[in-house]
């Protein structure tokens, strides 16, 4: 009787493939559930009975219904403006840093542009070497920027390796969709507009996730720059709830409990906005870091 080795080889390798699968879906689960599990947390504490969150017993989903807490945070002014601030902060800053990233890594990436040789080295040594905090502090005083939002806006317009990133994906793009565009009459605006932004629509929408994360997160800046607490954005106010316990009144229950679920559900609070944009990018934000590992 002849033995099919070909045939008990490709059993052996379906068998092995698998086991692999099943050992990477298991490793994956466990991971999304370190990973989830602290989420899945925080937002059933916030909405917990409190005497289930004082005797520690709420894991990862609600026991009880309390959302009292929600309601004082939602109703302590200074969260709101702060609220109101960090979302005019994040949307303005995005837009700044999108337009001057763009403005930037588009001449940086045509190799006929006379000046990338200066210019190139001078933006990569930013990256390299970043100035001390009393320099910058220094700077943005003399500017006369101190207590203004534009000195939350105007020093990060730029962040040299997004700006990196798009340059390479800007210098990926065919010749011929440039070289075509110029045969129709297009200048470097139009072909800036119509043919590279188009093209480059994942790149664009991943480096403007991370503009906007890196201001609604933003924490220093606010707390070094900014003098009157009307300017102040969330994460500085959240400074002063989660530390130093600072809000306009509090529920009548014990301090410690309310303490503890009014940091909670000031955590959900603030996060909800980037949870509600990223859905809807995603599929941008996949492709874009793909792209981007694969052109840098």
């Amino acid at each position: 009787m002849e033995i099919d080795y070909g045939t008990s080889h490709r059993i052996r390798e379906k068998l092995g493939d698998r086991l692999m699968n099943i050992v990477i879906v298991i490793i994956l689960a466990f991971v999304l559930l370190v990973t989830i599990y602290p989420f899945l947390h925080v937002i059933a504490v916030s909405i917990s009975n409190p005497t289930e969150v004082l005797e520690n017993r709420v894991t990862f989903y609600p026991r009880g219904f309390f959302i009292k807490c929600y309601e004082k945070v939602m109703n302590d002014r200074f969260f709101l403006r702060s609220y109101l601030n960090s979302i005019i902060y994040t949307t303005l800053g995005v837009l700044i840093n999108m337009l001057m990233t763009v403005m930037m890594a588009y001449p940086l990436s045509r190799a006929r542009f006379m000046g990338k040789s200066l210019f190139l080295p001078m933006i990569v040594f930013t990256m390299l070497f970043a100035t001390g905090l009393i320099p910058h502090y220094l700077l943005v005083m003399q500017l006369g920027l101190i207590d203004s939002i534009w000195a939350l806006i105007l020093p990060p317009a730029v962040n040299t390796f997004n700006l990196m990133i798009l340059r390479t994906s800007f210098m990926s793009m065919p010749v011929e969709l440039e070289e075509s565009a110029k045969i129709d009459g297009a200048n470097d605006f139009q072909i800036l507009w119509r043919v590279c932004l188009p093209v480059s629509k994942a790149i664009l929408m991943t480096i403007g996730l991370f503009y906007a994360v890196e201001h609604w997160n933003s924490f220093m800046a606010p707390f070094l720059y900014l003098n009157t607490r009307e300017k102040y954005p969330l994460q500085v106010i959240l400074r002063g709830m989660l530390i130093s316990g600072e809000m306009s009144e509090y529920v009548d229950f014990d301090q410690l409990l309310i303490s503890k679920m009014i940091k909670y559900t000031t955590i959900v609070v603030s996060i909800l906005p980037i949870l509600c944009v990223y859905p809807f990018i995603q599929r941008y934000f996949t492709k874009g870091v793909l792209l981007g590992s694969l052109k840098g």
